[in-house]
């Protein structure tokens, strides 16, 4: 397949390694996309990209009934609560008290829930419409676009939070710049993404991979390149760290029968089997999530 891509977006050189090529995940699990996709890593910053790049629009129910069989807010909610207590005690509680907190890209507002009592104002970002009614019963003020919000948060924002957005993005760089935009001289940043040097990566499964790529996904990064885009993004204080949301029945799944669990656990491992293997996940930089901080550069 011919390249369309010639040059990384973040560092701008110009060799691309094809890493992958074939079908790739277009929904939820066993949804297979009709077109063969390539997967490009520059070999100068790690930084993976989807060629061709497709076209999805986040603004209408198909993309939540293909990728999560549901487009209703209490699906979301029950698919999602489930990391938010983690999310928290990573990030700290100190960080949201009195603070005005944005969330990107927020879905149903599952976080945004979660720190409510403790910000002193919270503001969803979300395309998608069907979840505005619940946002704004639930004290959210809501923003349907970046652009809107920027009008009247512009250098405003505390704490901005980016769990699972920037990897949809066109141009990650463009969208971090953006979100620097958003904070106060003070303000942090939190973003959460995919680790594409996760564990089952490594493995090399065929039947993985094809589950990893997907079709929403246009950008892949291990903890090099985002380190790096971060940096060319001008932040202070970059931080990559692990988060791993899977267990380990799912590891097993995915070894011998080629499928995922999710978060169910087969009946003989204990909790404790799966808290050593999150924990030995997260500290060799194999987890599945990677979780990032970083700060508004004092000079600007």
């Amino acid at each position: 397949m011919k390249k369309s891509l010639n040059t990384c977006i973040c560092c701008k050189a110009s060799e691309l390694s094809e890493v992958y090529e074939g079908p790739i995940r277009s929904g939820s699990f066993g949804k297979l996309s009709k077109e063969s996709f390539t997967v490009l890593e520059c070999l100068e910053c790690n930084l993976k990209v989807l060629d061709p790049v497709p076209k999805i629009d986040y603004e209408l129910d198909d993309y939540r009934l293909s990728y999560n069989d549901s487009c209703q807010e209490h699906d979301y909610l029950k698919m999602h609560d489930h990391e938010q207590n983690e999310r928290l005690h990573r990030i700290g509680v100190e960080n949201f008290r009195g603070k005005t907190v944005l969330d990107f890209g927020c879905g149903g507002g599952s976080f945004l829930d979660c720190i409510k009592g403790l910000a002193a104002k919270t503001i969803a970002v979300e395309p998608y419409s069907g979840f505005h009614a619940g946002l704004k019963a639930r004290g959210h003020e809501v923003f349907s676009s970046s652009s809107k919000a920027m009008a009247h948060y512009s250098n405003r924002i505390d704490i901005l939070i980016s769990f699972g957005v920037v990897e949809h993005t066109e141009n990650p760089l463009v969208y971090l710049e953006q979100a620097k935009s958003f904070l106060s001289a003070s303000g942090k940043l939190f973003l959460e993404t995919d680790n594409s040097d996760d564990f089952l990566m490594q493995l090399d499964l065929p039947e993985f991979k094809k589950f990893f790529y997907r079709t929403a996904h246009y950008w892949y990064f291990d903890p090099v390149s985002m380190m790096n885009i971060l940096k060319t993004a001008d932040f202070a204080n970059p931080s990559v760290g692990f988060r791993h949301n899977y267990d380990l029945s799912n590891a097993f799944m995915w070894m011998k029968d080629k499928i995922p669990t999710g978060i169910a656990r087969l009946e003989n491992i204990s909790k404790n089997c799966d808290l050593s293997w999150k924990n030995f996940l997260e500290e060799s930089g194999q987890a599945d999530l990677l979780f990032c901080s970083c700060e508004k550069n004092a000079a600007h």
